[in-house]
C-alpha cells in the first residue's frame, strides 16, 4: 500500500532508527578501514614520522567516535519523534490527566483512533471496485455515501472516523492501494454508560464539555502534563448497582426520567450519581441532547414531602416544635380561600411523629408556620436552598423560589411544592440534616482523610438523632417500609409530588421519591450514606397495582440500591433499638429537650 499524502497525517520521518543506525555502523567501518590503510603506510614510512602519525590517528578516532555518538543521537531523536511512547503514534499536546475511581479503577484515559482515507488517484481504474467491495467487507458500518464520493474525489478524503487500532491493522493486512490513515487523540471511557454523567465528555481531541471533564479541565490538563491521575469520589462498583436498578425500574415504569444519588453525607462525597436516559460518551455524537441532561444537577424539580425531612428539622431546631407537640390535622388548614390537606386524611390530633410517618401536609404546614416565615427561609437559605448546590459541575442548577414569600408560599414549600430545586440541591441540604448538622459542599473528588472536614453548623447532634429516628420508624411501621433491607437499619422519606402545569398541577403526572439513609443508628459522626431515588412520572405496573407514589415506585429501589451496595461502603448488617420486640411501646426518643442552636452557628 502506498504511504498517503504527508499533509494528511502520514509523517514521512525518513529511515527508520535502525536505518540510522545501520548506516552510521556502515560510515565508521568505512572510516576504520581507511584508518587501517593508513597504518600500513605508517610501518612503511621512517620511524622519525612514526609518533606523529599515531597521535594523529589517535584524534581522528576520537573524532569519529563523538561524530557517530551525534549521528546516533539524532536517529534516536527521530525515531521517537515518529513512533512517540504510544508505540508508533506521534506524541499529540494536551494530554489529559486519567480518571480513575477512589479504587483506582480506570474511568476516562486518552487513547488513540485513526481517521480513514481513500485516494483514488493511487489506484488503478480495476483497483477501485475492488477496493470499494473490499472497505466494505471488512468495515459493515463503512458510510457508503461518504465512500462513493471519496472514490470520485481528485485526492485524499477521510471516509470513516473514530476507526479502532484493530480495524485499521485488518485494512494494513489486506494491502488496498489508496488507503491511508491519520492518528487521532480521543477520549476514551471503558466503562460506556457506566457514570458518563459524573465523568462527562470531552470535545474530539480538546476540552471537557461536561461533567467533570469540563469543571476540572484545567487541572485535568495539568495533572496529565505531570503524568498524574485524579482520583474521583465515585465507586465504580456502587455507580453499577445504582444505574442496574434505576434502568429497571425507569423501564418498566415507562418514566420520561429518574435520576439516583449516592452520597457519603458525612464528607458530601458523591459515591454514584445516575441518570435515566443514558448515553455513552464514547459515542457522544449519537445522543440527543435530552439522553444527554444531567437531571441531577441541572434539572430542577418540587420535589414533595422527601422535603418534609428538612421542614420537620428546622421546627425542631427553632424550638418551636418537640416530639411531644400535637398538631390538629381533623380538617384541611384554611390560607385564604386555599384549603391544604393531606393525600391520605386521617382526621386526628397528630404528634410530630404521626406528621412525620403519615406524611401529613397539614401538620408539616403548622410546623412551618409555628416557625415563621423569616426564621423558615434563614434556614433555607443557610441551607444552600436559594443557590445553586455546592459542586464542581457546571450543569449545577440555581433553584426557581417564590418572589414573594407569605404564608401561603411557607406552606407550599414545607412539603416540598412551590420550590424547584435540582436532586443535588437537596442531597446537600438534607445530608446537614443528617449529618450532625454541618452544611458541607458536595463533591465529586475523593477527599483526602487528612484533611479535616469543616462545615458552617445548622443544626445540633440532637435534631439530627431525632430525624435519624423518625426515618427509621417511617421505614418500619410507615410509608417507607418497602425500603427496608434487612439488618442495614435504613430510614427513609417518601415523596410524590404533582407536577406544575398550565394553572396548577397535573394530578396524572408525579415526581415519585424516596430519601433514604443507612445505617439510621450508631454514633452521630460515623460515616452514613443517603441513597436517593426520583422517578419522572412513572406509569405504574400491576406490581405496584397501578400506584405511582414513592412508596411503590421509589422506595422499593432505594432498598435493592442500599442491599447491593452496603458492602461496598463497609455497612455491616446487626440490629438496632427498633428490632426489640417492645420497640413501638415506648417512645420513640425519651429526651426531648431542644438546644435551640443558631443557625449561623460555625464550627467543626
Amino acid at each position: 500500500m502506498k504511504p498517503g499524502p504527508k499533509h494528511f497525517g502520514q509523517r514521512n520521518f525518513g529511515h527508520s532508527f535502525i536505518d540510522s543506525t545501520q548506516s552510521g555502523f556502515q560510515w565508521v567501518a568505512d572510516r576504520m578501514w581507511k584508518v587501517e590503510h593508513a597504518f600500513e603506510r605508517v610501518n612503511a614510512a621512517s620511524q622519525e614520522r612514526m609518533s606523529n602519525v599515531r597521535m594523529r590517528i589517535f584524534f581522528i578516532l576520537v573524532s569519529l567516535s563523538v561524530m557517530y555518538l551525534v549521528l546516533a543521537g539524532f536517529a534516536m531523536k527521530s525515531a521517537l519523534a515518529g513512533t512517540g511512547a504510544t508505540g508508533g503514534l506521534p506524541v499529540m499536546a494536551n494530554t489529559r490527566a486519567d480518571l480513575v475511581d477512589r479504587n483506582g479503577y480506570m474511568l476516562a484515559t486518552d487513547v488513540f483512533n485513526y481517521d480513514l482515507f481513500v485516494d483514488p488517484t493511487e489506484m488503478t481504474g480495476e483497483d477501485r471496485p475492488l477496493v470499494r467491495r473490499a472497505l466494505i467487507t471488512l468495515l459493515p458500518d463503512m458510510p457508503r455515501e461518504a465512500l462513493d464520493k471519496a472514490m470520485n474525489s481528485k485526492g485524499p478524503t477521510i471516509v470513516m472516523g473514530m476507526l479502532k487500532a484493530s480495524d485499521r491493522a485488518v485494512l494494513l493486512s489486506h494491502g488496498l492501494p489508496g488507503v491511508s490513515f491519520e492518528p487521532a487523540k480521543v477520549r476514551g471511557y471503558p466503562l460506556g454508560v457506566t457514570g458518563s454523567f459524573y465523568v462527562g465528555g470531552t470535545e474530539r481531541g480538546g476540552g471537557g464539555v461536561a461533567g467533570i471533564e469540563r469543571s476540572l479541565n484545567t487541572q485535568i490538563i495539568d495533572a496529565g502534563k505531570r503524568g498524574q491521575k485524579i482520583e474521583l469520589a465515585m465507586d465504580m462498583r456502587v455507580q453499577g448497582a445504582l444505574e442496574n436498578e434505576l434502568r429497571a425500574a425507569a423501564v418498566e415504569q415507562q418514566a420520561l426520567g429518574a435520576v439516583g444519588l449516592v452520597t457519603n453525607i458525612q464528607t458530601g462525597e458523591i459515591i454514584a450519581m445516575a441518570n435515566w436516559p443514558e448515553y455513552d460518551p464514547n459515542q457522544a455524537g449519537q445522543y440527543s441532547n435530552e439522553q444527554k441532561f444531567n437531571r441531577a444537577a441541572a434539572a430542577r424539580y418540587e420535589v414533595g414531602s422527601i422535603f418534609k425531612v428538612i421542614s420537620i428539622a428546622i421546627g425542631l431546631e427553632a424550638g418551636t416544635a418537640t416530639l411531644g407537640t400535637v398538631y390538629d390535622a381533623r380538617s384541611p388548614y384554611a390560607i385564604g380561600r386555599r384549603r391544604i390537606s393531606d393525600f391520605h386524611a386521617k382526621n386526628k390530633i397528630m404528634t410530630l411523629e404521626d406528621v412525620f410517618v403519615h406524611s401529613s401536609n397539614i401538620g408539616t404546614t403548622l410546623v412551618a408556620k409555628d416557625v415563621g416565615v423569616e426564621t423558615m427561609t434563614r434556614y433555607y437559605e443557610t441551607l444552600g436552598l436559594f443557590r445553586a448546590a455546592d459542586v464542581e459541575l457546571y450543569e449545577s442548577a440555581t433553584p426557581i423560589i417564590p418572589k414573594k414569600w407569605s404564608e401561603g408560599t411557607l406552606a407550599s414549600t414545607s412539603f416540598g411544592h412551590g420550590m424547584s430545586i435540582s436532586p443535588l440541591s437537596y442531597a446537600q441540604a438534607v445530608g446537614a440534616v443528617l449529618n450532625g448538622g454541618y452544611l458541607r459542599p458536595l463533591t465529586l473528588l475523593k477527599r483526602d482523610p487528612t484533611v479535616p472536614l469543616k462545615g458552617e453548623r445548622v443544626f445540633s447532634a440532637s435534631t439530627t438523632r431525632h430525624m435519624l429516628d423518625l426515618m427509621r420508624v417511617n421505614v418500619l411501621k410507615g410509608s417507607g417500609s418497602r425500603a427496608n433491607a434487612p439488618g442495614l437499619r435504613v430510614g427513609g422519606k417518601t415523596g410524590s409530588a404533582e407536577k406544575p402545569a398550565r394553572g396548577g398541577y397535573d394530578r396524572r403526572s408525579l415526581i415519585s421519591s424516596f430519601a433514604a439513609v443507612f445505617p439510621s443508628d450508631g454514633p452521630i459522626d460515623q460515616e452514613r450514606y443517603l441513597v436517593l431515588i426520583m422517578i419522572d412520572t412513572p406509569q405504574g405496573t400491576k406490581e405496584t397495582h397501578g400506584l405511582r407514589t414513592g412508596g411503590w415506585v421509589a422506595a422499593p429501589v432505594a432498598g435493592r440500591v442500599i442491599d447491593r451496595i452496603a458492602p461496598f461502603v463497609g455497612v455491616a448488617r446487626g440490629d438496632d433499638k427498633f428490632s426489640l420486640a417492645d420497640w413501638d411501646k415506648a417512645r420513640v426518643i425519651l429526651d426531648e429537650e431542644q438546644s435551640g442552636t443558631a443557625v449561623a452557628d460555625s464550627g467543626q
